[in-house]
């Protein structure tokens, strides 16, 4: 077996293997890649296993090289970008350990504090590693006709986008209503504390995804209240950015947001929402679950190479300390800063 960096001219062996993996999902996609190293100048030691040398491709793991070595190494290796998350894709559960090892051998190569494989339930990557299960995936089953969904909803929940139909809000499609989705994922970030990712990030995911990615957005008096970033895969739509400003909540903009998201994918063909991932115990994952979706684990395995495992807990002081003190930053402040804190930490 064979363990190699994905090349350029490799590229459609990567892309022909993810479309037909089982248990692929959006964010195996190569357009991850082409966002890191864009957006962050980032580098995605992406990782192919082949049978033999030049043979069948049995294999394939993203990787992205990040935060900010200093000159005796440092910074750390994932296998996703932020919220990212998916099994390591093999044929067999040998490739998938020679595809874990690789990720090991490269991390210690460029001197990395340690590596985190974000995995889908609960099987461990490999010995060594240590699981930090805080995180679940919430999923929805979907229908041909939107009607068939709706009428699997709670009352309330029908009521709520009902009440966000009659408020006037105005459904919006399409790359040129990025700029309005950005703010408002800016504006409530910083309300929650939370570093922005920068915008340039947006523009390269829209760009590489192509007709896989959306825009979709409210607008209320001609202002963007509410938007969302959707990808589709296969026959799964996932949203893995997604928020409303606070001042319109009375609007019931998250509703009828996720109404629309839901709708258009069942009239799209699509059998799964994927909701992206939450935080357990959740205000999120209270909503999530409202309209039904079912969950399953989402664990990072960090393997710790040059000292202890960060444990990625946002319960503790320390990082409370941090969001109290990034919320108290003006808003253009913590937009300017944001991309940077995101690049050398957060990725």
């Amino acid at each position: 077996m064979i363990i190699e960096e994905l090349r350029k001219s490799e590229e459609p062996a990567w892309d022909a293997y993810v479309d037909a993996h089982p248990r692929a999902n959006c964010y195996h996609l190569r357009a991850w890649k082409t966002v890191a190293e864009e957006a962050y100048g980032f580098e995605t030691p992406f990782l192919l296993a082949r049978d033999r040398a030049g043979g069948r491709v049995c294999g394939a793991l993203p990787l992205f090289a990040a935060g900010v070595p200093g000159p005796g190494g440092g910074g750390y290796l994932t296998t996703g970008l932020f919220g990212a998350y998916g099994p390591v894709l093999a044929d067999d559960p040998a490739t998938a350990d020679a595809l874990v090892a690789g990720a090991i051998e490269r991390s210690r190569a460029r001197k990395a504090r340690f590596l985190v494989v974000k995995a889908l339930g609960l099987e461990m990557p490999a010995p060594g590693f240590e699981p930090l299960d805080h995180w679940v995936v919430a999923r929805l089953a979907l229908a041909s006709d939107p009607e068939t969904v709706w009428r699997r909803f709670r009352d309330k929940t029908r009521n709520a986008i009902r009440k966000g139909q009659r408020s006037g809000l105005a459904v919006q499609v399409g790359p040129r209503h990025l700029d309005g989705f950005y703010d408002v994922l800016a504006e409530n970030m910083h309300k929650k504390g939370a570093p922005i990712y920068g915008r340039s990030l947006f523009e390269e995911l829209l760009r590489a995804l192509g007709d896989r990615g959306e825009i979709i957005t409210l607008e209320h008096g001609g202002r963007t209240v509410s938007g969302a970033l959707v990808i589709r895969f296969g026959d799964v739509v996932t949203v893995p950015f997604a928020s409303s400003r606070p001042g319109s909540f009375h609007l019931n903009p998250n509703n009828l947001l996720y109404w629309e998201i839901i709708s258009r994918s069942c009239r799209a063909g699509a059998r799964t929402l994927d909701f992206g991932r939450s935080l357990r115990d959740s205000t999120a994952l209270s909503f999530k679950l409202g309209w039904g979706a079912e969950t399953e684990a989402q664990p990072m395995y960090v393997r710790a190479l040059r000292g202890p495992a960060p444990r990625f807990d946002v319960a503790a002081p320390g990082i409370r300390f941090l969001i109290g003190l990034w919320r108290s930053l003006p808003r253009n402040l913590a937009d300017a800063l944001g991309p940077r804190v995101c690049r050398r930490w957060l990725a």
